[in-house]
């Protein structure tokens, strides 16, 4: 009986577009020209339950300004060569909430978008700054997986592809890349490392002013399934949010990292809040190592 209703509430999941426990991709909206100028809180102590990180400590970190026709995206990524950037697909092409037209409508509508431009910062701490050692780029290629399914949050991943190649400094480098030895490795139990300027609350409303991270701990996937009623799959990565940590709003794209090797892309999580606890969700790297290499030039062994 137990099993019929886990199963029974899995399918009410998948039929409803995975919106059932509301879950949620890590970007943002943040609306630029109003935020922009804005002075935030002077608390850098989370990404949410971390610290501010030393400045320029992770400079495979990207910051991303994703422009499409309704506006502008804020998602993150890592540098995998000195030609592309790593991120999540729904950070390029996915949807976002929309408020209702009319009193008519008593929920609120999806409205569906494709990236058309990015500014990808490199080298930064603080991304709204003109800091020393930072360099802002152009891209207008993106390599998205085809097997995207923005219902189901898989193969949540794609590459940026820049319009110059990148000069590799004290304040840029790339991360490392995991080889065909990790694909067996779940990493389950493992401390790792997530980044970005997201939200640092869930009472916050505009991303970071400057770059945090937070130590998490990998889930084994069946652990996290019971949270998520099925909906986690092999190509999944989880960490656990005991105690409010992890990723939220604002972070999708970055990278988890073991070490100086990323593991993950921030994915998703749980629209109810990014400090109750739930798991956060990443797109596991080792999955996509033959697709990252056939749509980058980054080298993997």
């Amino acid at each position: 009986m137990k099993s019929f209703l886990v199963l029974a509430l899995t399918v009410i999941l998948v039929q409803a577009g995975v919106d059932f426990p509301e879950i949620k991709p890590r970007n943002i909206e943040p609306h630029f020209r109003s935020i922009l100028p804005t002075i935030l809180e002077s608390d850098h102590t989370r990404i949410v339950g971390g610290n501010e990180v030393e400045a320029h400590s992770r400079p495979y970190q990207a910051a991303l300004l994703l422009q499409h026709s309704d506006g502008t995206f804020f998602c993150g990524g890592s540098l995998i060569s000195r030609k592309f950037v790593l991120t999540a697909a729904h950070c390029v092409e996915g949807y976002k909430k929309c408020q209702p037209k009319s009193n008519l409508l008593k929920t609120n509508t999806k409205s569906y978008f494709s990236v058309t431009s990015a500014e990808v910062i490199l080298g930064a701490h603080q991304f709204r700054e003109n800091e020393e050692g930072q360099i802002r780029l152009h891209a207008t290629k993106f390599h998205i997986h085809n097997g995207w399914n923005k219902w189901f949050l898989i193969n949540d991943i794609a590459t940026i592809e820049l319009d110059e190649e990148v000069k590799l400094t004290n304040t840029i480098q790339l991360i490392s890349l995991p080889n065909r030895l990790d694909v067996g490795n779940n990493f389950a139990n493992n401390d790792a490392v997530v980044s970005g300027w997201g939200l640092d609350s869930d009472q916050s409303t505009v991303v970071s002013p400057v770059l945090r991270e937070v130590e998490v701990n990998v889930m084994r996937k069946f652990r996290c399934n019971i949270r998520y009623l099925g909906v986690i799959q092999d190509s999944h990565i989880c960490t656990a949010g005991t105690g409010g940590v992890g990723s939220c709003s604002g972070d999708s794209g970055g990278p988890l990292v073991i070490g100086n090797k990323q593991i993950g892309i921030v994915s998703f999580g749980l629209a109810l809040g990014c400090e109750i606890g739930w798991p956060s969700v990443y797109t596991r790297v080792t999955s996509f190592l033959d697709w990252i290499e056939a749509h980058s030039d980054a080298v993997i062994s």
